[in-house]
C-alpha cells in the first residue's frame, strides 16, 4: 500500500474466509475509535415497486437486531462514551459508520457487526420508520437541490435506475402492506448484506494484531453469499435527450446554468484523471480565464468546473455557473466563450508542463495530508477500497501516474455541443412540466440546431486564454528545526496598536502553518449601519483578491478575508513557504485605496440575492440565524441588514473604510513551521504599516443577558410550510464550573432528547441539542422542525422532555460519570491536526486565556462536579430566574399567530430589546 512519506500511521489489508475485505489503520494519536463498513447496494437495487426500499433499509438496521432487540440499541451504548452512528444510502453503495472511546470499540464493534448482519425488522419498527422517512421527504420538498436532482431524474432514460424515486416516503410505502414491505427488506438485505459484498476499514489506537483478533471473532462468523455483480445499466440518457435545454423554475431567487457533458465511467482513467486536469483549465479564475470573462462582461459571479453524478457505465461532467440578469439574456455568447475555451485546451493545453503541474498538486497534497478525524477516514476509506486496488487506497484520489494525452483527447472529444445538456435555472423562465415528488417547474426542449452548429465551431474570444505557469507552486518543503521556548504562544512584539504572538508546531511535522491578522475596529459601535456596509466591504474585497492570488489558493497557500463582530481577519494557511509573505501582500491591498466600483454592483446584487435566500432558509436556519442576531451585541440578523445594503452606494463603502482605518488594534499569530527570526521580521513588517489615528484596546464580545425573567420569546417569519421551534437556555455565569456543568448536562440529555422527541414522539426529522457558547458564554439548545407539529406543541414536548427528565434525573445517577470521563478525554484530547490546533491557540489568545489552559482548567472542573450539582443544574433549566430562557419558533404553514403563550417578554422589534437589553461579556 503506498503511503504518504508524513503518515505517521500502519495498515493491514486483510480478507476473511467469508470474503470481508478489512482495512485495518493503527493511529496511536486518535482519540476515538472508529469503524465504517460499505455495501454494495442502494436505492439503484430498490424493487421497481417499491422505491426508497434501500432508504427503509437504512432506518431499519437501527431499530433493533437478535442479540441487540432495542431500538438505538448502538447509539444508547455509544453516547455516554463520547460515540455516535450514522449512515448514507447512495445510488451503488450504503455506508454505516460509527466512533466511540477506544475502552468501549470491541463492545460497539459487536452491536455494529450484528446490526448489519442479525436486523429485525419488525413491522411496529417499519411502520415507525416509514414516518421518520416521510418527515425527511417533507423536509426536503422546498429544497431547490434536491428539486433540481428530480427534473436531472425525469429527464434521463426512464429504464436507467438513476430515474428511479429514491428518498420514498408515505405515499409509495402506503401502496404495500407492512408484511410486502417486511419481506421486501429481509429479501434485500439477504441479497446484498453479506460479508462478500461488504468492505470494512477500522481505525484505532489498537495494535494491528489486536484488530486482526477482533476482527476475525466479531466478523467470521457472518455468512458469505452469492457474489454480486451490478447487471449493465442501459445508457443514462438517450439520444432525445442530449443536445437538450431543461429551463427550471426555483424557489430561491437563483439564476444558474449548468451545462453537463454525458461521458462514460471514468474509473478506467483513475491513473490519468483527465477530469482534473481539465477541471483545473476550466475553472481557473486568474486573468484570461472564463470566470474573468464573464465576470468583465457582467455575464457570471462565480464559475465551478467538475462534479456531476457518476457510477457504474457513467459519468457526467459540469459547469456550473451563477449567472446575472444580463448573462440569462446573453446564454448564447456564454457558450460561445465555453466551447471556445474547450477549444483553446484541446489545440494549447496539451503541454507536458500543465500534466506535470497538475501531478505535482496531487502529490503534495497526498505527501503533506492531514489526518482526518478517525470516522472520516474509516468511512472514506470503506468507500474506496470498492474504487481502487489494495494497493491505491490511500493514494488513488491524489497521485497521476499516467502523464499520457489520449485519456485528455477522448473526453475533450465529448465534450461537444450534441453531448451538451444545457439547465437553465431561473424564476423568470417559461415552464410546461410539473416534477412528480417535489412539484418542480421545468421544460426540456432541443437546442436550436443552429446554436449546436455554431457552437462547434466557436468564435474567436481575444480575451481568452489558458493560464501561465503557477509561481506559487514550490516541490521545496523543508521543515524547520524546533525552539522548545515557542512551543506555546508567546508574544513577540507589543506595540501601540499592535500585538504579535508566535509558536512552533513540534506535533505534526509538516511543512505548513497558519497566520492571522485581525483588526478590531471601533467603527463596529457605530451599530448596525458598519456592519451591513463592512460584509458589502469584505466580500468586494474578496474579488478584488481573488484576481490576483487566486494561485496561490490552487498551489496549497489559502487565505480568507473574513467580517467580524470587531472588525474583520485575514487568516492564510498551508504551505508554509511563501506564506508569510502572501499575508502581507494582502495586508497591503486590505489597507490600499482600491478602485471598488468596477465590482460594485455585481457584488451588492449578489449579496442581496444571498440575504434574500436566506430568507428562504430552512425554519432552523432561520432561527439559529435570528439566535446570533439577538443575543450577540454586534451582530445582526439578515432581515435587519437587508435594506441598509440595498441603499448603499460606493461612496459608502469608501466610507466605511475610512471609518475602519481611523481607530483600531491589531493582533496576529504566526503558528507552524516558521523560525523564530522569520516570525520576527515578519512582526517587524507589521509595524512599518500606516498606524491608526488613535489605538483601542479589543472591542468586547458581549451578549445579551436574559436573566431575571420568566422567558423571552420571538416569532420568526418563514415561507416553508414547517414549524420549528429553538429553546435557548443561557447559562448563569461564564465561570469555569458553570461551562463544565452547562456542556456536561448537554451531553448527558442530547441522546434522550433525540430519542424522545424524534424516536418516540415523532414531532420530525430535525431535532437535536447542543451546547452552544455565544460570545463564549455558554449555553445549550433544544430545537426542533415539523411538517405536522405546531410550534406550540413543539414547545410544549421539549418543555415537558426537560420536566420530565430533571424530575427522573436520578435515573442518570449510574451513567454521568462515564459521561463526564467522556466528555474530559475530549477537552484533553490531543488535536486532530496542525489547523485545529492553531484555531485553538488562536481561540484562547482572543479570550485572554493566555496560560493556554482552559480545556483543562473545564475538564478539572469536571471532575470536581458531584451528581448534587447535575440535579441543581437542571432545576435551574426549569427555574427562569437562574437561566436565561429565549424561545424562537416559525410557525410555517400552521398560521398560528399566537402559536406560544406570551408568558414572558415578546421580541417585537430587534433593534429596540438590543438598545435597551443588559449585556454581560
Amino acid at each position: 500500500m503506498q503511503l504518504s512519506t508524513n503518515d505517521k500511521r500502519t495498515y493491514l489489508h486483510i480478507t476473511l474466509a467469508n470474503g470481508l475485505r478489512v482495512l485495518l489503520v493503527n493511529d496511536i494519536e486518535c482519540r476515538k475509535s472508529a469503524a465504517a463498513a460499505c455495501i454494495q447496494a442502494g436505492h439503484f437495487d430498490d424493487p421497481n415497486h417499491i422505491p426508497g426500499l434501500a432508504h427503509l433499509l437504512e432506518h431499519m438496521l437501527f431499530n433493533g437486531s437478535e442479540t441487540y432487540p432495542d431500538a438505538d440499541n448502538l447509539d444508547k451504548y455509544l453516547s455516554p462514551h463520547s460515540g455516535s452512528a450514522n449512515a448514507w444510502t447512495g445510488t451503488e453503495f450504503s455506508n454505516y459508520h460509527f466512533d466511540v472511546e477506544h475502552s468501549h470499540f470491541v463492545e460497539g464493534l459487536q452491536r455494529f457487526a450484528d446490526m448489519l448482519f442479525k436486523p429485525l425488522f419488525t413491522q411496529a419498527a417499519i411502520e415507525k420508520e416509514i414516518n421518520a422517512i416521510d418527515a425527511e421527504f417533507k423536509l426536503k420538498i422546498h429544497d431547490d437541490l434536491r428539486r433540481l436532482y428530480q427534473v436531472h431524474k425525469e429527464t434521463c432514460n426512464p429504464d436507467h435506475p438513476f430515474s428511479k424515486f429514491s428518498v420514498g416516503n408515505q405515499q409509495t410505502f402506503s401502496t404495500h402492506s407492512l408484511q410486502t414491505i417486511q419481506d421486501a427488506l429481509i429479501d434485500l438485505h439477504n441479497r446484498h448484506y453479506i460479508a462478500n459484498n461488504m468492505a470494512l476499514c477500522i481505525v484505532s489506537n489498537m495494535t494491528l494484531d489486536e484488530q486482526k483478533r477482533c476482527i476475525k471473532e466479531v466478523f467470521s462468523a457472518f455468512p458469505s453469499g452469492d457474489e454480486f455483480k451490478r447487471p449493465n445499466l442501459p445508457p443514462l440518457y438517450l439520444p432525445e435527450q442530449l443536445g437538450v435545454k431543461i429551463n427550471i423554475n426555483p424557489i430561491k431567487d437563483a439564476r444558474r446554468l449548468i451545462v453537463s457533458f454525458a461521458l462514460p465511467d471514468m474509473q478506467l482513467y483513475n491513473e490519468s484523471k483527465p477530469l482534473e486536469f481539465i477541471s483545473h483549465l476550466l475553472g481557473d479564475e486568474g486573468n484570461g480565464s472564463l470566470l474573468n470573462h464573464y465576470k468583465r462582461l457582467n455575464w457570471a459571479t462565480n464559475l465551478s468546473a467538475g462534479g456531476g453524478i457518476n457510477g457504474n457505465g457513467f459519468k457526467d461532467f459540469n459547469v456550473n455557473l451563477q449567472l446575472t440578469k444580463f448573462g440569462e439574456d446573453n446564454i448564447s455568447g456564454i457558450l460561445n466563450s465555453l466551447f471556445y475555451y474547450i477549444k483553446l485546451i484541446a489545440e494549447q493545453g496539451l503541454e507536458k508542463w500543465r500534466v506535470k503541474e497538475k501531478a505535482i498538486l496531487g502529490k503534495l497534497a497526498f505527501e503533506h495530508i492531514e489526518n482526518a478525524k478517525p470516522l472520516d477516514d474509516a468511512t472514506q476509506f470503506s468507500n474506496l477500497m470498492f474504487h481502487y486496488k489494495e494497493t491505491e487506497i490511500l493514494s488513488g484520489d491524489y497521485l497521476i501516474t499516467d502523464y499520457s494525452f489520449h485519456p485528455i483527447k477522448a473526453c475533450l472529444l465529448l465534450m461537444s455541443p450534441e453531448n451538451m445538456r444545457m439547465k437553465l435555472i431561473s424564476k423568470d423562465l417559461q415552464t410546461d412540466k410539473i416534477t412528480r415528488w417535489y412539484e418542480t417547474p421545468y421544460a426540456i426542449e432541443p437546442i436550436d440546431q443552429q446554436l449546436l452548429t455554431a457552437l462547434a465551431s466557436p468564435s474567436v474570444v481575444d480575451d481568452l486564454h489558458l493560464p501561465l505557469p503557477n509561481p506559487y507552486i514550490t516541490e521545496s518543503c523543508t521543515l524547520e528545526s524546533i525552539n522548545q521556548e515557542y512551543l506555546l504562544p508567546s508574544k513577540i512584539l507589543h506595540d501601540q496598536n499592535l500585538q504579535v504572538w508566535f509558536a512552533q508546531d513540534a506535533q505534526f511535522n509538516q511543512p505548513k502553518g497558519d497566520c492571522f491578522i485581525s483588526f478590531d475596529c471601533e467603527a463596529v459601535t457605530q451599530g448596525i449601519k458598519v456592519s451591513a456596509y463592512k460584509r458589502l466591504w469584505v466580500a468586494l474585497m474578496v474579488e478584488h483578491l481573488n484576481d490576483q492570488f487566486y494561485h496561490a489558493g490552487v498551489a496549497g497557500l489559502h487565505y480568507h478575508l473574513y467580517a467580524h463582530q470587531g472588525g474583520f481577519s485575514i487568516h492564510t494557511n498551508g504551505f508554509s513557504h511563501n506564506q508569510l509573505e502572501l499575508s502581507l501582500n494582502i495586508l497591503k491591498q486590505v489597507m490600499a485605496d482600491v478602485d471598488l466600483q468596477p465590482l460594485f454592483e455585481q457584488v451588492k446584487q449578489k449579496q442581496l440575492k444571498n440575504l434574500q435566500n436566506s430568507l428562504l432558509n430552512k425554519p432552523i436556519n432561520r432561527l439559529f440565524a435570528r439566535l446570533s442576531g439577538l443575543i450577540q451585541r454586534f451582530t445582526y440578523a439578515p432581515l435587519e441588514l437587508l435594506p441598509i445594503i440595498e441603499s448603499a452606494t460606493i461612496e459608502d463603502i469608501y466610507w466605511l473604510k475610512a471609518e475602519l482605518f481611523k481607530n483600531y488594534s491589531v493582533e496576529a499569530f504566526v503558528f507552524g513551521n516558521w523560525t523564530t527570526e522569520q516570525s520576527i521580521q515578519f512582526a517587524k513588517r507589521l509595524n512599518e504599516m500606516p498606524k491608526p489615528r488613535l489605538s483601542m484596546p479589543q472591542i468586547k464580545r458581549e451578549v445579551v443577558d436574559l436573566k431575571n425573567a420568566i422567558h423571552y420569546e420571538n416569532q420568526v417569519s418563514s415561507q416553508h410550510p414547517d414549524s420549528a421551534v429553538v429553546l435557548y437556555l443561557q447559562t448563569p455565569s461564564a465561570e469555569t464550573k458553570d461551562v463544565a456543568l452547562t456542556i456536561l448536562v448537554e451531553q448527558l440529555l442530547a441522546s434522550p432528547f433525540f430519542h424522545e422527541i424524534r424516536n418516540e414522539k415523532q414531532i420530525g426529522y430535525l431535532v437535536g441539542s447542543g451546547y452552544l457558547p455565544l460570545n463564549q458564554h455558554p449555553g445549550m439548545v433544544f430545537y426542533a422542525q415539523s411538517p405536522n407539529f405546531s410550534a406550540k406543541q413543539i414547545l410544549l414536548e421539549i418543555k415537558h422532555f426537560l420536566f420530565e427528565i430533571t424530575s427522573s434525573i436520578d435515573d442518570y445517577q449510574e451513567v454521568w460519570s462515564h459521561v463526564r470521563t467522556s466528555v474530559s478525554k475530549q477537552l484533553e484530547g490531543s488535536d486532530t491536526n496542525l489547523t485545529a490546533k492553531a484555531q485553538k491557540f488562536w481561540l484562547a489568545i482572543g479570550n485572554q486565556d493566555l496560560e493556554f489552559n482552559l480545556q483543562k482548567a473545564i475538564a478539572d472542573a469536571l471532575f470536581a462536579l458531584t451528581f448534587d450539582d447535575i440535579k441543581n443544574f437542571c432545576q435551574k433549566l426549569i427555574a427562569p430566574a437562574d437561566v436565561g430562557t429565549l424561545v424562537l419558533f416559525c410557525c410555517g404553514d400552521k398560521n398560528e399567530v399566537d402559536d406560544i403563550p406570551a408568558q414572558g417578554t415578546v421580541i417585537n422589534d430587534l433593534t429596540a430589546f438590543k438598545q435597551h437589553a443588559t449585556y454581560v461579556v
